[in-house]
């Protein structure tokens, strides 16, 4: 009896995830309370763990292939998901679903400047984080979105209480340091102990007394996440000039393979699909163009083996002294099937995303997923504005706070001339 409950003691605390380890304190309580009979109870206790996580993986996984098909619809998709989750154990996962579709509605409200989609896709990210500790695999980081800043620049020739703060739009703010430096024509201050998250979606920076120093020698404020700017905001200074811009177009003529890793099931979907989705987006990052490709493909039925992975490289590099604006265009393409053959599926991509094509390697006579199931995409030409890397202000930043009525007259008179002149012919 003693060797029994020491052994189920030492299970339970080397538990597979939360839910599992109320599993087995119920088993050590009924084994204090049945005595030696046991062998059935605790074969019937460990199957119920293995559907109980296996449920839970599988409601996560509907969530995320419903947000593949429609990431606008992810509000409704959570309630569903939330609804799934209906065991005892579950709830630890239940909680942080149901946790997830709060923090998202309350990102919905006049303050957000991101669409629909844009939340659909950090909600996928968010399922994907909570699948992975789950499954004890490594869980991606969540890096901050940053969708608006309000004002786009700093004009020193407006009175201090029209300038005294900037705020930011976006998502996560709170899951992550963010830091903000000041940079000076001689010096680079960190300034992070001004900037005051409101919510995970509002941060303020403090430009007033008591907040940054910004003085006539000020040049810009850049936030960074992991040493890596993901904003820069300029401060329009009496002889700051307009930077140049300009407009690049990069075309790749060479292809991009990938083959998701295994994930799921026993890597043979015999006959049966896949069904594959495939997505890939250009992310702007200021000095590189990164592409992200993911692709999952799933067995239709049985035991739904499934290949799933993504693959991050960079793509394009913006040439010394400019820094990338934005890229033109759709930065998204993206494809859905189901495979009904062993021969090679193409897809198209269209004109105007990333992907010209995809072509897809599904099901196959063997083991498919891990070592055979993929994607080949060729490439669009990229096309991106790129802005002058100088102590100066983009015209379309000067245009913007015009409209806003965020920019002085007389900083207005002096730019004119020269975003005329920077016009391109």
């Amino acid at each position: 009896m003693k060797a029994i409950t020491t052994s189920l003691s030492h299970l339970f605390q080397t538990r597979l995830g939360a839910c599992k380890s109320l599993i087995w304190l119920a088993i050590l309580m009924l084994v204090m309370i049945s005595g030696c009979s046991i062998g059935d109870k605790i074969d019937k206790a460990t199957d119920k763990v293995s559907d109980i996580a296996g449920d839970t993986v599988a409601a996560l996984d509907g969530a995320i292939d419903a947000l593949d098909r429609n990431s606008s619809s992810w509000q409704t998709i959570l309630q569903d998901t939330t609804q799934q989750l209906t065991a005892d154990a579950q709830s630890t996962i239940r909680n942080e679903v149901s946790d997830l579709l709060n923090r998202s509605v309350a990102a919905t409200g006049t303050e957000l400047r991101c669409n629909a989609d844009f939340i659909g896709a950090r909600v996928r990210q968010a399922l994907v984080r909570i699948r992975a500790r789950l499954l004890h695999q490594s869980v991606p980081p969540v890096e901050p979105a940053l969708c608006h800043v309000t004002p786009a620049a700093v004009d020193m020739a407006l009175d201090a209480s029209r300038r005294n703060r900037l705020e930011f739009f976006g998502y996560d703010f709170d899951t992550t340091p963010i830091k903000v430096t000041l940079q000076d024509k001689s010096r680079t201050l960190d300034v992070s102990s001004s900037l005051d998250r409101l919510t995970h979606y509002h941060m303020t920076l403090n430009l007033g007394a008591n907040g940054v120093p910004v003085s006539s020698a000020s040049d810009r404020l850049i936030l960074e996440w992991q040493d890596r700017p993901i904003s820069s905001i300029a401060v329009i200074q009496p002889a700051t000039p307009v930077c140049r811009e300009k407009t690049e177009t990069y075309t790749r003529s060479t292809y991009l393979s990938y083959t998701p890793p295994h994930t799921r099931g026993d890597k043979e979907y015999s006959g049966n699909g896949p069904e594959v989705w495939a997505t890939a987006n250009w992310i702007n990052d200021g000095t590189h163009v990164n592409l992200r490709l993911w692709m999952k493909a799933k067995e239709t039925r049985s035991d739904w083996t499934t290949a799933e992975g993504e693959r991050t490289e960079s793509y394009y590099t913006a040439p010394s002294g400019w820094r990338i604006d934005s890229i033109q265009g759709n930065v998204e393409s993206s494809a859905h099937y189901v495979d009904t053959d062993h021969n090679d599926d193409r897809q198209g991509g269209g004109p105007n995303g990333p992907v010209k094509e995809f072509k897809f390697r599904g099901d196959r006579d063997g083991d498919d997923a891990g070592s055979y199931t993929g994607v080949d995409v060729t490439f669009n030409p990229l096309v991106v504005k790129l802005v002058e890397v100088a102590n100066c202000a983009p015209a379309s930043t000067v245009k913007t706070l015009q409209i806003k009525g965020l920019i002085a007259p007389d900083t207005i008179k002096r730019m004119q001339p020269m975003m005329l002149k920077l016009q391109p012919k």
